[in-house]
Order: structure tokens, then sequence, then C-alpha cells
């Protein structure tokens, strides 16, 4: 609740402060090719991360058609944005509509959709460590901004890979936390060790069964990675921005950044993530927030076509009683 209250005054400041520049800037530059090929991307942008699903769906032998996947996962998707929670917030109604749908049970459902965040997790962290490079190159950049993005990656690139080690050598990591956090002095939890140690063998089989589909899952993810680049690409150029691959990179380091604040929709911590952003790269803040505008519209459209699937999977839900 802090975080919703501080994003929703960032957000009336830079909307006072920048919004009839950049609006300006927008209208005075407006692109319809660009912008269209912006919004083919997005689309095309969905295909690697449903795929990327369906291999991991594929190593326990459930099949799921691409269409039924994509529902699922607009779905996930549109919960997650307007949760606190942005990365997670959708998972279960993923788990619950593979369950619905397929007939997954839901303790290897939420394996599969655990092993797709790891995945997702996994390419950012090779993702962040390029940007840290990059970053380190840019002179640019402020030192602090540097090195608060140097302390993230301390932290969190070597927990992501002894995650990966565990997983490599057959074991998990659930048990590892539920006796590190002694969560078994807690009487009422002490009965889902057993449980959790049951969704750590199926985790780490995966990892060490099927190397094949663990390495194209992550090939997926890096190729969504670049398809991301382009959708900032040409979204800037569809307002006369002309970017270098340097500064696609900060911009999409900084929003994988933001995912981690835990308010809905990213508010205010979006736009002044990438007005700060662009006042070091250009010395011109409107430019970060006329593009927050033009992500916002996106995200608020897809956002109504995953809540579109929501309703109409309640609906069919509904009707079968």
């Amino acid at each position: 609740m802090v975080f919703f209250f501080i994003g929703a005054y960032l957000f009336s400041y830079f909307l006072y402060t920048f919004g009839v520049d950049s609006v300006k800037l927008i209208i005075e530059n407006f692109n319809l090719t660009y912008l269209s090929i912006f919004l083919a991307l997005t689309l095309i942008g969905f295909v690697p991360l449903v795929w990327r699903w369906q291999v991991i769906l594929k190593a326990y032998n459930i099949k799921g058609r691409f269409w039924t996947l994509l529902r699922n996962t607009m779905a996930g998707y549109a919960v997650s944005y307007t949760t606190p929670v942005s990365r997670m917030g959708g998972e279960p109604v993923r788990i619950f509509m593979l369950k619905k749908e397929l007939g997954v049970n839901y303790k290897t459902g939420s394996t599969t959709v655990l092993i797709d965040r790891y995945m997702e997790l996994l390419g950012t962290a090779a993702y962040s460590i390029m940007a840290l490079i990059v970053l380190i190159l840019s002179p640019s950049i402020p030192l602090i901004f540097k090195i608060v993005f140097g302390i993230v990656n301390l932290i969190a690139v070597p927990i992501i890979l002894l995650m990966l080690y565990r997983f490599m050598k057959n074991k998990g990591i659930f048990i590892m936390l539920y006796d590190f956090l002694r969560l078994y002095k807690i009487k009422k939890w002490k009965k889902f060790r057993s449980q959790l140690g049951k969704v750590d063998i199926l985790l780490a089989g995966f990892f060490v069964n099927h190397k094949k589909e663990f390495s194209l899952s992550l090939l997926l993810y890096m190729v969504s990675g670049l398809l991301w680049l382009l959708e900032f690409k040409f979204l800037l150029l569809s307002f006369g921005i002309q970017t270098s691959i340097t500064d696609l990179i900060l911009v999409s380091t900084v929003i994988g950044l933001i995912n981690f604040i835990p308010v809905p929709a990213h508010l205010g911590f979006l736009e002044a993530g990438q007005t700060g952003l662009f006042q070091a790269l250009r010395g011109d803040s409107s430019i970060g927030f006329a593009l927050t505008l033009l992500l916002r519209a996106r995200y608020i459209i897809l956002v109504a076509i995953g809540y579109l699937f929501v309703a109409h999977f309640s609906l069919r839900e509904y009707l079968k009683k």
C-alpha cells in the first residue's frame, strides 16, 4: 500500500511536470508506420513466450494447443499487471486454467509455471550482465545508477545461478528454503514439507532429464529479449526519437528493475525510471514520459484482452455447472 501511494504521487508529479511537453512531442512527430510495426512486434512477442511454455509442458507429456496456452498466458499477464506482484500475480490463474482446460493437476501445472518463470529469470540474468557492461562503458550514465545496478546484479545473479546449480545436481530449492527459514517450527506448515519435496523433484527433473527442452526454452527467452528491444526501437521511432543499441538496453533494463517493485501497473515508478534515464541520456525527461504514455496505452490494450479471456473462461466454467 505504501508503494502504491508513492507511485500515485510520482505519476501525478511527472504528469503535471512533463505531460504537456510529452503529448506535444508525440503529436508533432507521430509516425503511423513505426507505430504499426511496434504493435505487430507486440503481438509477435507473445509467440516465443507461449512456445517456451509449450516446450516445458511437452517435457511433462502435456500437449497444449498454442491458442489455448496463448489465452492462458494473456490472462495471467493481465492479472499480474494489475497486482503488486507483477511477475507472479497472475500465475495462479494460469495454473487454474491449465487444470480446467487441459486436465493438468495443480502440482504439475505449478511446476511448469515455476520453470517458465525461472527460465525468464535466467535469461534476465544473462541480459543484466550485458546491460551492466554497457552501463560501465557509458560515460553519460550517473555513477550512482551504475553502483545501484551493479549491487543488484551482485545480489541477484549469484542467487539465480545457485538455483540452476542445485537443479542440475537434481536438488531442489523449496526444501532448502523451508529448512533454512525453519518453517517446520510452525505447526500448520509441517505438512507442507513433503509436498514441497515432490515439487522439488518435478522441478529438478526438468533440468536433469530434459536438457534439450531446457536449452530451447532458454533460447526462446533470448529471442523474446531481442524482440523486446525491437519493440522499444520502433515505439521511440513512432514519435521521432532515434536510439542506439545502448539506449535500448538501458531502457529495457530500467523496466526490468521496476518489475520487482510491488506496485500495480508499475504506477509512478515506470515514469520515474524512464524520465530519469532520458534526462541522463538526452537531457530531456519529456522523451521518457512520452515513452511511458505510449507503453501504458499498450499495456491497457493487452490487459483488456487478457481480462476478456478471463471473463470468457469464467463464464464458460459457470455454464458448465
